[in-house]
């Protein structure tokens, strides 16, 4: 999707994208940010890919100073707007592919969630490796990517036939009217190996049957997910 495009959706942005800092019924993410002592002492925050700024409203008063950004103009006007009462939050118009450089070696964690999700291969290297610039040495990186074994059972149980057993690591998913990269947990872990990255670590980030259209949750079934991607630059 294009700027002009998220630009269109971010009214409705709550309805219509899946926002896992809001969704995750677990607290899988505030349980990772406590343990690794993320929610004190005034740590310096980057959201690349921020939307409507849910991470700093959920998160952001454990922070000192943080910087959001988007590719769409209209995401980070609703976003200041929401984080209103968030202390020393910035914003900027940045594309993930292109972090801009005064955001180098910026952040003690930065967070990147359903952003690095292109139909190019390429476009997803270069946008880990940018991301990744975006971390101090020795500081963590959070990232969410959209689970393809998750979407495999979702359309699994609705169809009625079995799993489908892939062999790549990745796979291009429609949702709605968007085609994006899904990832495995192998394929989220050679996201990170290929970036260089440490201490690596990918886990379930469970969300409401709700977001993928099934008013009752079916009976015995596990919650879809997305992968919870953690590792340090």
């Amino acid at each position: 999707m294009k700027a002009r495009d998220w630009d269109q959706l971010a009214a409705a942005y709550d309805d219509e994208v899946c926002d896992i800092f809001v969704r995750d019924r677990k607290k899988v993410i505030a349980r990772w940010l406590r343990a690794r002592g993320l929610l004190r002492g005034n740590k310096t925050l980057l959201d690349l890919g921020c939307g409507i700024g849910s991470f700093f409203q959920r998160y952001g008063r454990h922070f000192g100073e943080k910087t959001g950004t988007d590719h769409s103009r209209r995401m980070l006007q609703i976003a200041a707007r929401r984080c209103r009462a968030v202390p020393a939050c910035h914003w900027q118009q940045a594309d993930a592919r292109g972090l801009p450089p005064a955001l180098r070696d910026y952040a003690d964690l930065v967070v990147c969630s359903n952003v690095i999700t292109f139909v190019s291969a390429a476009a997803c290297h270069r946008a880990m490796r940018e991301t990744v610039r975006g971390a101090k040495p020795g500081g963590w990186l959070l990232f969410i990517l959209p689970a393809l074994e998750s979407h495999d059972a979702v359309v699994a149980l609705e169809s009625g036939r079995p799993i489908v057993r892939r062999k790549s690591a990745t796979a291009i998913v429609r949702r709605d009217d968007r085609m994006q990269r899904f990832y495995t947990a192998a394929g989220a872990r050679q996201l990170a190996t290929r970036a260089g990255l440490k201490s690596i670590a990918v886990q379930k980030v469970w969300y409401p049957w709700s977001d993928e259209g099934l008013a009752r949750p079916p009976r015995g079934q596990e919650p879809p997910w997305d992968w919870m991607l953690t590792a340090r630059r």
